[in-house]
């Protein structure tokens, strides 16, 4: 095992630093025989627990899923040396089942299609139903994301017609929302509202609350798509309260989130605080300083709309800590954005201009086009009121470019107005 303590080792040092090895030291401190095998799923829950707190649920999950790869490689080779049973293909397929979704969750997709295709090949030789069918589902979201239509299709019958036969109905569900999201994918609104509502009413004739919640998200994203915002919303509600219902604090404050920005952008302000400041308050509940950032981000944003500037400067300086602290730094970029444009409101155009640049700097760094083009917007505005005209247009130019690129016609038109202005 000393292999493996060194290759966990060296992977936490790599994703932590000198916290990485200090974490692994401290927990190997009570293990007197070293690590054993059981101590590597120790390992995972206490790296999660040190992680979860300081870095947020996102960054805690992507480490321990590194690690998880490391034991269940492990696992698998012990298992391809077993003679030839039915037992030894169920253990192959549990293995092979968390092995792809830890792969697809670090979006190493290719890993994640072989040991999909591996469980579902175990899966057959098992004989079992229940396994074949779990084995399709896995495939079919990995297509999803891949986008790989007919193939989702393809096993989403094929799920369909063995729940049928087998009296799986919750997994028919599965089959049947699978379905809802291939037919929006392709553009057919209808067909997708009536497969997803359709598994839905299979999970709540079975009081599935996680599977009900999972559905209502799925409808809320169909409808905000098509701009429909109020039927979107309601199902976002549905959503988070299920996800209430079953003690998922995480999912439901991203649900909490996404209902806040929706109503804060339709200018329902004190909705969407009321939103904003219910998922701030269970982050701290739960210790969730990611979404934590993300929520005081939002709350800012709102109350600089409002005009409310003691409570917005607030809330982006609280954003900002947090972002730096949890490492996140597309939501460092955004706070500063957002800080910079109320410096400059303020007035207070020197230190605007400052926040605008490390915004401009992270948006670079990071290659998020949109966000600079924005970002060089508001850099420029601020660089004409303090007469640097050169500069301003250089900015605008370079916001121009990238509207034209990525086809954004009304920042483009505001741009150009702007532009003109500038070199009468």
């Amino acid at each position: 095992m000393n292999e493996v303590k060194e290759q966990i080792g060296e992977l936490l040092k790599q994703e932590l630093g000198v916290h990485g090895r200090k974490i692994l030291e401290e927990f190997l401190e009570d293990k007197k025989d070293g690590m054993i095998r059981k101590s590597l799923e120790e390992l995972e829950d206490h790296v999660y627990k040190e992680l979860k707190s300081e870095y947020g649920i996102e960054r805690a999950e992507e480490v321990v899923d590194r690690i998880k790869k490391v034991r269940l490689l492990r696992q698998l080779e012990g298992l391809r040396e077993r003679k030839e049973s039915k037992v030894k293909y169920r253990s192959m397929y549990e293995v092979l089942k968390e092995l792809g979704d830890v792969c697809l969750n670090l979006n190493q997709l290719e890993e994640a299609e072989e040991h999909f295709e591996e469980m579902l090949k175990v899966s057959e030789k098992a004989e079992r139903k229940k396994m074949i069918i779990d084995s399709l589902k896995s495939q079919a979201e990995l297509y999803l994301v891949l986008d790989e239509l007919d193939k989702v299709e393809d096993n989403v019958k094929r799920m369909i017609e063995l729940a049928k036969r087998s009296g799986e109905e919750v997994m028919e569900g599965e089959g049947i929302k699978l379905a809802g999201i291939v037919s929006w994918r392709r553009g057919d609104h209808r067909e997708a509202v009536n497969y997803l509502k359709n598994s839905l009413e299979i999970f709540k004739d079975r009081g599935l609350k996680q599977r009900m919640a999972s559905v209502y998200r799925e409808l809320g994203d169909l409808y905000v798509g098509e701009d429909n915002y109020e039927k979107g919303l309601n199902f976002y509600k549905g959503a988070a309260r299920n996800f209430g219902d079953s003690e998922m604090p995480y999912e439901r404050v991203n649900m909490l989130l996404e209902i806040g920005m929706i109503l804060s952008e339709e200018a329902k302000t004190d909705e969407a605080i009321e939103f904003l400041e219910m998922a701030e308050e269970e982050c701290l509940e739960n210790s969730f300083p990611d979404l934590m950032a993300w929520s005081s981000l939002n709350l800012g944003e709102t109350y600089l709309e409002e005009g409310e500037i003691e409570k917005a400067e607030e809330k982006l300086n609280k954003a900002e800590e947090l972002f730096e602290k949890v490492e996140d730094e597309h939501g460092k970029g955004g706070s500063l954005l957002k800080y910079g444009e109320l410096l400059t409101e303020e007035g207070e155009l020197p230190e605007g201009e400052r926040a605008l640049k490390e915004a401009l700097d992270v948006f670079r760094r990071l290659g998020l086009s949109r966000s600079e083009a924005e970002t060089r917007y508001r850099l420029a505005e601020v660089q004409r009121k303090r007469g640097a005209f050169d500069r301003a247009e250089t900015n605008l130019e370079e916001a121009l470019k990238i509207c034209d690129s990525l086809d954004i016609s009304e920042m483009k038109e505001e741009i150009e107005e702007k532009l003109a202005d500038l070199t009468k």
